[in-house]
This record gives C-alpha cells, structure tokens and sequence, in this order.
C-alpha cells in the first residue's frame, strides 16, 4: 500500500473506534443508529467507515477491501500468526475436540477447508487420539498448500496431506471448516451439495453468524484486510438442513467478535460454532 492507502486505513479505524466510544454513551447507541439509517447522514457515515461497514455481497465487500488488503489471504503474515494461534486450543476449540473425540476412532479422513498449513492438526493430534489410518487433508491456496507440504515433510508428519481438488472432500468422515466458511463463494453447502458423496459430519468453528439479513464485511486484521460473509444463523442452519444435514450442536467462540457501528442487527457480539451430521 502507498502513504495515501496507510492514511486512509488509519483514518476509517479511527473512525470505527471513535463511532463505538460514542455508542457506549447513555443515548449513543440511539444517535449513531440514526444517524446510520438517515438518508441524509447515511452515505457520509458509509464513506467514514470505509470497508469497515455492512455490504449487500461478498463481492462488494472484496472490491472494497481490495486497495488496502496488504496482500489479503497471501498476506505472508498469516501462516506465523495461525501457527502460533496453534500451540494451544482456543476457548472454541473445545467444542470441536468434544465431538470429535469419540467418533475418531472409526474415521479414515477428515477434510479441513480453509487449514492453512495445518494449525489444526498441530494442535488437535495432542488432544486426541487418531488412528493410523486417518488421513488429514487440508485444502487452501496454493501458497499454503506448497509452505503446507514442506511443513509436513520438515516435521515427518504422514497422516497429513494437502490438496487442490475440492472433490478429495467426497466420502469424508469430517468436514472441518474452522474459521472459514464466511470466506468462500459460492457458500460451502453450495459445494457440498454439488459432492458425489457428502461428508458424514461438518464442524464449523469460528464464523460470524448474526440475527439480521445476510450481508458482508470486511475483516480488519493488523497487516491485510479480507472480505468475509455475515451470514444469517436461521438461514444458515436451515441451507445445510436442506441438503440432508441435522444439526446436532452449536456454541458460542467468544474469542472472536464483529461490530457493525450503528447497525447492531449485523454485529455479531461473539463467533460461533455448529455441529451437522448427515441424515440417514
């Protein structure tokens, strides 16, 4: 990013910041939802906030995060970070690990949508005790399938394996999809849907579900900026029940939280979790 783009990126957090301080305040709340939704104040709130506001699509929402992105999904950033996240579970996890400790035992793959370089199975394979037989394979961009593979290789990891085919997921006894469902288009029960063979369960983990109409934002992250899917839970829950799925649990990941300033109905005061299994 040049100076301008820098400026601006400082400029729609203070912004951001500045708009939430305000809403904490006896009243706040009120006036900046006003002024939100004011057809006169509306537009110059939205060019305040920048990519930091309520989008109709996730395409809208890239298109805005694209000039100040710092690389987005290839920032090289990322792989450290998930890493690092990956030395112990989060307060989310434990759900996932819940579930997945018991039926474990009978699996022969699970699918990680969305793995990086495998955090997950970092992590996870000291919690739980997975069978030799159990492939772990992870699809994501080929930057991290590559920096994946060598990885693996560095580490004499066998059970894990990366892949560039959606269609590997067919058959799987898992779909793990862990901090990125509201990342992909088409949406993910799109492509389950369109599998020979769907999974036999999906774990989803850390997505920003919310109470309003499905819309999309932008993810602020300390060095690049992605667009991600504000989706709606009831509509959410009820897509993955039409093509065959129950679903079974659902928690809260309060690690993680979006808010929308003046639009609390798209604010999503924690993440969330939800487990599906396929039906009979």
């Amino acid at each position: 990013m040049g100076p301008l783009q820098h400026f601006r990126v400082k400029q729609i957090r203070f912004t951001a910041r500045l708009l939430g301080c305000v809403e904490e305040f006896r009243g706040g709340n009120r006036l900046i939802r006003t002024l939100a939704h004011w057809p006169l104040t509306a537009p110059i709130l939205n060019a305040l906030l920048g990519y930091l506001r309520v989008f109709d699509d996730l395409p809208q929402a890239v298109a805005a995060a694209e000039p100040y992105s710092g690389g987005g999904h290839l920032c090289s950033l990322i792989g450290t970070l998930h890493l690092s996240l990956s030395e112990s579970p989060r307060s989310s996890d434990y759900a996932t690990l819940y579930h997945m400790q018991g039926p474990i035992a009978g699996w022969s793959k699970i699918f990680d949508l969305g793995g990086n370089v495998g955090n997950l199975f970092y992590c996870y394979k000291r919690y739980l005790n997975l069978p030799p037989r159990l492939v772990w394979q992870i699809y994501d961009l080929p930057m991290w399938t590559e920096e994946g593979r060598r990885l693996a290789a560095e580490r004499g990891e066998k059970q894990l394996q990366f892949t560039r085919n959606w269609e590997d997921a067919s058959g799987a006894d898992l779909l793990l999809v862990s901090g990125s469902l509201h990342f992909f288009d088409p949406p993910v029960y799109h492509m389950v849907a369109e599998l020979p063979e769907k999974p036999a369960h999906i774990l989803i983990n850390r997505s920003p579900l919310i109470d309003g109409p499905t819309k999309a934002t932008v993810q602020d992250g300390n060095n690049h900026r992605t667009a991600r899917v504000l989706y709606n839970r009831g509509e959410l829950i009820a897509a993955f029940e039409r093509i065959g799925y129950e679903l079974i649990d659902s928690w809260e990941a309060a690690e993680l939280s979006v808010k929308i300033v003046g639009k609390p109905e798209f604010s999503a005061p924690s993440y969330s979790g939800l487990y599906f299994r396929l039906k009979p």
